[in-house]
């Protein structure tokens, strides 16, 4: 079975292993993936093919469809004599009426079915019974392959198999053929005349237009039909110059795929009618109740995102770094004392960080944790991309569709958000969030932000990110870090927990870059946080304003001076505090301040002098 695998993984088809028959406590023997995230887990990676079939010599081959393998398409025809249906005898009538699909691969299923192999650009969903006894297997699904084993004990097998046939192009007949069997509908709502008038033409050509368009077809294929039936039929028919300012400019107006269309005239443009609304809805008896699956147990769960918040200088970057290589190594979590192992086999993990660099600090970090560098990935702020990277970009799902990764880390919060969008608009950022909740189902992904959180005194946990509240409410786990009036103790707080009672706070130390577990702590955040508040009693506030602007402008690089003041004001800091900050800062050469145009000048500030700036902030 291995062998064949590796056959098909090297004609670009993505495969995984499936149960064989023999495994009890299957509902559908021979057909479930024996991978944890099931069809996401196709690959045509050899090595990883070799480590499934080493394991299981005789498990099942799943072939995935979709994009995973080049955009594989596959007709499933059933055939079941006891209920009457029978795919092959009804794809043979549809090809007496509309003429034959090209020759392709196919295979003969276990009960004597076939799965017809095509290939095409554009992306199909997989449909159940599109005609009678007839399935499509399209995005995000996948078919049995020769020669797995049935569980009526016969082999799948080729009848037109890859050494002699070519996967074949899915032409305009198989897309008609994907298409589906008109609705009544359509058929009643749309008919072609044999001949159209002057005063009919254009709108019955929009029209047609709207109908191609509803089954998906190219807007070569489109142009090409419809221009033939103007040609036919329209009495006289429309010059080109007038297909294309009234007829074919409905192929950018209206999406593919959108069936049925009804074309009307609005304001002497045309437009596609509205659809009733539909108002039906699930019901609850029909949910199936799920347990939480967990990353790392009670700390971080999966397909959520977990928020990891922290002032600067507390150690946040060395958490992440020993978090992956906990992932990709398969290594004890000092979160769970190190003593019990990190639950599953190594994943892969994405790094999108814009706080550090790879050679001067991640790479070093990361390999003192024990990461497998190998199953990392990162786009690195200096890639022209990365100013793109945003939660609700079209840029981060493409990474994510095409690196599929297990976990991805996000460093800082504030790097991924449009640079329009203010972080205090609660509605907008909530928009902004919204496609990375729904990755995590879709694609089986795990995200960890790392979160500033802010230095208001007298405050704890979902305030300290109160200028990111929506990530609080986004998350599904919160885990606040801080240091503790111990010398070199630092915490994790777990603040919040969306799938069960709050985990202990975890005391460590930072030895050379790595957490190091101490104990457990029943202390929270708020009796840490009240503590340091007790301590700075007696500190002048002068510096707790030169540490907010040493912090806030080695996070910003460098900020206007009237945003810096604003921020400090929201951050409890006196407006004497700060002058007087400025003023110190100054004097020891490690601020600079500049202007930049006229009418009113600009005022900015940035740090010089990082030597010095260690001796006021303490560098894990």
């Amino acid at each position: 079975m291995k062998e064949w695998a590796l056959y098909y993984a090297a004609q670009g088809f993505a495969v995984i292993p499936l149960k064989p028959p023999r495994l009890p406590g299957q509902k559908k023997p021979g057909k479930e993936p024996m991978t944890a995230h099931g069809v996401l887990d196709a690959t045509t990676n050899a090595e990883m093919i070799n480590q499934w079939w080493d394991s299981c010599p005789d498990a099942n081959i799943g072939i995935a469809t979709g994009s995973r393998s080049g955009g594989l398409v596959v007709v499933d025809l059933d055939i079941d004599e006891d209920r009457g249906i029978n795919g092959y005898e009804m794809l043979k009538d549809w090809q007496r009426e509309h003429g034959n699909l090209p020759d392709t691969l196919q295979s003969i299923t276990g009960r004597g079915g076939y799965h017809i192999f095509f290939r095409d650009s554009e992306k199909h969903s997989n449909r159940a019974g599109l005609y009678d006894g007839v399935d499509i297997r399209g995005e995000n699904g996948y078919i049995v392959a020769p020669p797995s084993l049935h569980e009526s004990g016969k082999r799948y097998e080729w009848e037109q198999g890859p050494d002699e046939y070519q996967i074949a192009q899915a032409d305009d007949k198989v897309k008609e053929f994907l298409s589906g069997p008109p609705s009544e509908s359509k058929a009643v709502g749309f008919q072609m005349p044999e001949a159209i008038p002057e005063g009919q033409r254009t709108d019955t050509l929009v029209r047609l237009v709207c109908s191609q368009q509803a089954k998906g077809l190219s807007d070569e294929a489109i142009r090409a039909a419809v221009q033939a039936e103007n040609n036919t039929r329209c009495v006289p028919p429309l010059t080109d110059e007038e297909m294309e300012k009234t007829v074919f400019p409905a192929l950018k107006r209206y999406q593919k795929g959108t069936a049925p269309y009804k074309a009307v005239l609005d304001k002497g443009e045309f437009r596609v009618a509205k659809q009733p609304m539909k108002f039906s809805l699930e019901k609850a008896s029909s949910v199936i109740i799920k347990n939480p699956e967990w990353l790392i147990p009670g700390y971080i769960p999966r397909y959520g995102i977990t928020t990891i918040a922290g002032e600067g200088g507390v150690g946040k970057t060395s958490i992440w770094c020993s978090i992956v290589a906990n992932i990709t190594s398969g290594r004890n979590s000092f979160l769970l004392s190190e003593q019990i192992p990190f639950t599953s086999p190594p994943e892969d993990v994405l790094v999108l960080s814009a706080e550090d660099s790879w050679s001067y600090v991640l790479r070093a970090r990361l390999e003192a944790n024990g990461a497998d560098l190998d199953k990392i990935s990162f786009l690195s702020p200096e890639d022209e991309r990365f100013v793109d990277l945003n939660f609700n970009g079209d840029l981060l799902k493409g990474i994510i569709e095409e690196n599929r990764p297990s976990v991805i880390v996000f460093d800082p919060l504030q790097a991924f958000i449009p640079a329009n969008l203010k972080m205090g608009d609660r509605n907008a950022m909530r928009k902004c969030f919204s496609p990375l909740i729904g990755y995590g189902g879709q694609y089986k992904v795990t995200s960890i932000i790392i979160a500033h959180a802010n230095k208001q005194s007298g405050v704890w946990g979902r305030k300290r990110i109160a200028d990111s509240s929506d990530i609080w409410d986004a998350s599904r786990s919160v885990l606040m870090v801080g240091t503790t009036p111990d010398e070199g103790i630092r915490y994790i707080s777990q603040e919040k927990s969306n799938y069960g009672k709050l985990s202990d706070t975890v005391l460590f130390s930072l030895d050379e870059c790595v957490p190091t577990f101490k104990c457990y702590s029943t202390k929270r955040d708020r009796e840490f946080i009240q503590a340091e508040a007790r301590e700075r009693n007696i500190r002048p506030v002068i510096e707790d304003a030169k540490d907010f602007i040493i912090d806030t402008l080695r996070e910003r690089k460098q900020i206007e001076i009237p945003e810096l003041d604003g921020l400090a004001v929201a951050n409890g800091i006196s407006e004497n505090a700060l002058k007087n900050a400025k003023a110190v800062l100054k004097k020891d050469n490690l601020t600079h301040v500049w202007s930049v145009g006229f009418n009113p000048k600009k005022y900015f500030m940035s740090l010089k002098a990082p030597e010095k700036i260690n001796e006021y902030v303490k560098i894990p």
